[in-house]
Formats: C-alpha cells, structure tokens, sequence
C-alpha cells in the first residue's frame, strides 16, 4: 500500500474510534418537561414548544429558560449543563482507546453533558420566587430514586454471581 494512502486511512480509523461518548451518548437529550396541573404549554428560549407532558431533543451543549404557561399563569425555569458521571466516565475509557483526539470529539459535541434539571419539573401552585428550587428538588428526588434502583439492581447481580460461584 503506498504510503499516500497510509495516512488518510489511519486519520480516518482514528477519527472513527474516537469520540466514544458521542457515539454512545450522542450529542442532543430528550428533556422531558411536566407540569402539575399537566398541559402547560412549554417554550424554550431555543425556539421548540410542547405542551406538557412532554420531550423535546435538545442539543447536549445548550443552556435554556424554559417557559411554562397555564392559562394566565407562567412559571419560568432555568436549565442548565452539568458534566455527567456517565459521559465523563466515557470520555475516560475514550482516552484510554482514542486518545486526545476522541476526548476533543467528546467535548466539542457536549456528548460528557447532561440538562439539569431533567425531567423539568413545574408546580403552578409554587410561586415563580420557588420554581427553581421546586424544579431541582424534583429532579434529585428522581435521581435519587434512579441510583437507589440501580444500587439494588447491581447487588442482585453480585448475589446471584455469587451463587454462581459456589
């Protein structure tokens, strides 16, 4: 194989290998929004609306306000980006087979992000002074509930790896 041909082929291999958290976590979320009472009509500051309950792809990288409105009332959230243990344990296993390359691609397409809070979460009956506060407990109260469920799902697989064993 002529070596003008080596090149090209490796940069394209390396290229492919990389970026391991965007291939598995990709570069948008779905953001689920809810609201009590439901059917609120949610706007994002990026220009996508639904009416609640809802999800919308957003790009990982992009903070945004949303806006929830029911009848006369509105209710305004703020939805930020936080590195996520999942995409950062990606982008480690990344470098280990990508290198730098995989974990520049990881970061310029925001695929180690997550939304915060997600699920965005607005009771009308708190006033707009508590949404935010109401909005993130919700969603640690979520969290929580997930990681106590795969907490209990990993110590069944060790009990009956155990087993197993014996």
């Amino acid at each position: 194989m002529s070596s003008r041909l080596v090149a090209p082929l490796l940069a394209a291999s390396i290229l492919a290998l990389g970026g391991c958290a965007t291939v598995t976590r990709g570069s948008t979320e779905a953001v689920t929004f809810t609201s009590k009472p439901a059917g609120a009509v949610v706007t994002t500051g990026l220009g996508k609306s639904c009416q609640t309950p809802c999800a919308m792809r957003i790009d990982r990288k992009e903070s945004f306000w949303a806006t929830f409105k029911h009848g006369r009332d509105v209710r305004k959230v703020h939805v930020t980006v936080k590195s996520s243990s999942d995409g950062t344990a990606a982008t480690a296993g990344n470098f280990i087979a990508g290198g730098i390359i995989g974990v520049a691609v990881d970061a310029g397409s925001g695929a180690t992000l997550d939304h915060v809070p997600n699920p965005v979460y607005v009771d009308f009956a708190v006033p707009q002074a508590g949404i935010q506060e109401a909005a993130e407990a919700y969603y640690r109260k979520i969290r929580e509930a997930e990681e106590a469920k795969w907490a209990e799902a990993r110590a069944a697989e060790k009990v009956a790896a155990e087993k197993q064993k014996q």
